[in-house]
């Protein structure tokens, strides 16, 4: 098989010196970002509140009928 560009030196990526140094610092950001979140959160001053929704009623006179979905409607197939 012939090499697609051939003027390219071929080079293996070398094994960097420092990826033990490289380990240590995502190891410590983990570690951190770990404490953080397991960490209780302080509480906001204001108690919290319920909250109300409101419903519009609907009678079955003036609401549509339920249909059956067509078979694939909810796929996202584009031909």
């Amino acid at each position: 098989m012939s090499a697609i560009r051939p003027d390219l030196p071929a080079v293996t990526p070398q094994a960097a010196g420092d990826a033990p140094a490289v380990r240590n610092a995502q190891a410590a950001f983990f570690r951190a970002a770990m404490a953080q979140v397991q960490a209780p959160q302080p509480q906001t001053a204001s108690a919290p509140r319920a909250v109300q929704t409101t419903v519009a009623p609907t009678t079955t006179a003036s609401a549509e009928p339920t249909r059956m979905a067509r078979p694939g409607s909810l796929l996202d197939i584009r031909v």
